[in-house]
């Protein structure tokens, strides 16, 4: 009989213990934690409380971007520009000369992001702004063989994402074509580009996607002065996955079969067509693009967004 007692006494303090756990547990659960936070959008989520509690979007975007000081840390006194153009039809260099012909060095930097960033150096259309202005930006490549090169090539001033872009819940693209400028979604690509450099070819390579918006979110980026969309007719499927609470000025996108439905979906947004031919430096190489513009666009300071207590690897 003693020992019945002696073991329920045990059982007792053993279920007291699990229900005072349960219990600190459920009050821990209320804590916000880190992970709780969505970037871009500024939310607590807690389903234990019936109130959300508001995190301002610019605090959100703030706790990304310390870790991203390539982008974010402010402008060294000691930065001197690189002259030299790079784009495959003098792009950039017509954007320098009749769309960003005020910019100075030392002068608040712009933030670009190119989708289609082959290497990272050939043909690349932010290049030029990031060693002559110290702008920054992000990077994106889906073809493996050029993603390889882009995550080892020297753009200091940028974050590289070797992804592809697509909505939810697909999770992955198939990459058609190998390395060079012609490789694009084979779902996505325009026919007569197929036609013109794919025609016998059916192979491709799987490549994890997820929407632009989301990435950008949560590398901290609010605002882009200028963003180069060249995928060989995916740049539709791309902007349906924008975040349309980011400010952009300039989006330049190439002409395929499907430029129409960029145009209505850009003018939905507040976009106009910016007169302007990117192959008026007259190169042989150049594909004909369209640049969009955004009239509302309110550029911030750069020094009102940077990260002075952050140091960088530049010179």
């Amino acid at each position: 009989m003693g020992f019945l007692r002696k073991c329920l006494a045990i059982l007792f303090c053993f279920v007291v213990a699990i229900l005072i756990a349960a219990a600190c547990s459920a009050s821990l659960l209320n804590i916000p934690h880190v992970g709780a936070i969505r970037l871009g959008v500024g939310k607590l989520n807690s389903s234990t409380k019936p109130n959300k509690q508001e995190i301002p979007a610019f605090f959100a975007s703030r706790y990304a971007r310390y870790l991203h000081p390539q982008i974010w840390a402010c402008q060294s006194a000691n930065f001197v520009g690189r002259r030299g153009y790079y784009s495959q039809g003098g792009e950039d260099e017509a954007l320098h000369k009749w769309i960003f012909n005020d910019t100075k060095e030392n002068q608040n930097p712009g933030i670009f992001v190119e989708i289609g960033a082959a290497d990272g150096i050939t043909f690349s259309n932010t290049l030029f702004f990031e060693r002559m202005f110290d702008w920054r930006g992000v990077l994106i490549e889906a073809q493996p063989d050029n993603a390889k090169k882009l995550m080892k090539v020297n753009r200091k001033n940028t974050v590289k994402l070797p992804i592809g872009i697509c909505s939810p819940p697909q999770t992955y693209i198939s990459m058609l074509g190998g390395p060079g400028f012609v490789a694009g979604n084979i779902d996505t690509m325009d026919e007569a580009f197929r036609k013109s450099w794919h025609k016998n070819n059916n192979k491709t390579q799987q490549v994890t996607c997820g929407p632009i918006g989301y990435y950008l979110s949560t590398i901290g980026i609010t605002h882009i002065d200028l963003f180069s969309l060249d995928i060989e007719g995916g740049e539709f499927s791309v902007l349906l996955t924008m975040d349309w609470n980011i400010q952009i000025h300039y989006l330049l996108v190439e002409n395929n079969s499907k430029t129409p439905n960029v145009t209505n979906l850009l003018k939905s947004h507040g976009f106009r067509v910016h007169d302007f031919n990117s192959c008026i430096m007259k190169r042989l190489e150049c594909a004909p693009s369209t640049l969009y513009v955004n009239d509302n666009y309110q550029r911030p300071e750069f020094s009102s967004i940077c990260l002075s207590n952050i140091y960088s690897n530049r010179n």
